[in-house]
């Protein structure tokens, strides 16, 4: 049978828009259905989500560290203040406030998948009307679990969502490898055994005193050194404790987180009883640059070279990478 030169050229137009098509469908999720456990059930899903709407900003750094940007997130300037790396995609839906999602918007956002922690799980089944919602949380669990051990449980957990496993893997390393590096530093600077108070400064009285599970508590311990508060704490993991607090630590390294308002800056650290606390005595203060302190694995890695930066007074190294 012989083919017209026209017919040839319409078999060879159906060869290549059939392989393009083939391409293009092997560049879609896979659909491989798939259920999910988090922390209040079960969720199944047929496709691999790529859209994901969250609640709060460890989520965010999270999906971010993945290599994933979400299309919805809450309070934007407040994680540009707090969280600071990684940075923000530039594209996004403003979510509304971390603890009132704004329900408009996120309809509009069009997620295939909304993650949200402990903090929001009332409106998991409104949530669960827009998109499949799972939780996941590192705080306010009942658990004694180290929150940097919870924070690497969200972020694998997060990656098998998002057919990301190895990429999870790659974070946890890169993470430890830095947290190690700061360790290094501030060994080197005060020696083993040296012991650290981790404080926000709320007023000249008040303080948010953070516990050996904490984030930046068990990045202590993972970095080899002690904490200073041994005593209780709530479900985030702080103290809010007051100046007998700060006094029963001796002499520590104590390190502050910013920003502190000046005027309690100033009244805080020109009055006497301050100025008669061990650690201000012997000139072991270090204020670390805003941090979140309710973070993910990337705010973990951040704490330890920011306070490595401020235990021997470098110029600072931390990066959201």
């Amino acid at each position: 049978m012989m083919f017209t030169p026209w017919m040839g050229r319409t078999f060879a137009g159906l060869a290549i828009a059939t392989g393009t098509a083939i391409a293009s469908l092997a560049s879609l999720p896979v659909l491989a259905e798939e259920t999910f456990t988090h922390e209040m059930g079960e969720v199944t899903l047929e496709t691999t989500p790529t859209r994901f709407a969250v609640s709060n900003w460890a989520l965010t750094e999270s999906l971010i560290a993945l290599g994933i940007d979400p299309v919805a997130i809450p309070e934007a300037e407040g994680y540009r203040a707090w969280v600071v790396e990684p940075a923000l995609p530039e594209s996004f839906t403003d979510l509304g406030t971390r603890r009132e999602p704004n329900f408009e918007a996120l309809r509009e956002a069009k997620p295939d998948a909304i993650l949200i922690s402990t903090d929001v799980a009332m409106a998991l089944e409104k949530l669960s009307g827009y998109a499949p919602t799972l939780v996941y949380s590192i705080y306010n669990t009942g658990s004694d679990e180290p929150a940097i051990d919870r924070a690497e449980a969200l972020l694998r957990n997060v990656a098998k969502l998002a057919g990301k496993a190895d990429t999870a893997e790659d974070v946890i390393a890169s993470v430890n490898a830095r947290i190690e590096a700061a360790a290094k530093r501030i060994r080197d600077h005060v020696g083993d055994d040296a012991k650290f108070a981790v404080v926000r400064i709320l007023d000249e009285s008040h303080f948010r005193i953070h516990g050996k599970t904490s984030l930046f508590g068990s990045v202590l311990g993972r970095m080899g050194f002690a904490n200073a508060w041994d005593g209780e704490v709530n479900g985030w993991a702080f103290r809010n404790g007051d100046l007998s607090d700060l006094a029963k630590m001796g002499d520590v390294q104590f390190a502050y987180i910013e920003p502190v308002a000046p005027t309690t800056r100033e009244s805080l650290f020109n009055s006497a009883i301050w100025k008669a606390m061990p650690f201000a005595r012997n000139g072991n203060v270090h204020a670390i640059p805003a941090s979140w302190t309710f973070g993910g694995v990337l705010s973990a890695a951040r704490f330890a070279e920011l306070l490595a930066d401020a235990v021997t007074g470098a110029d600072t190294t931390a990066s959201g990478s």
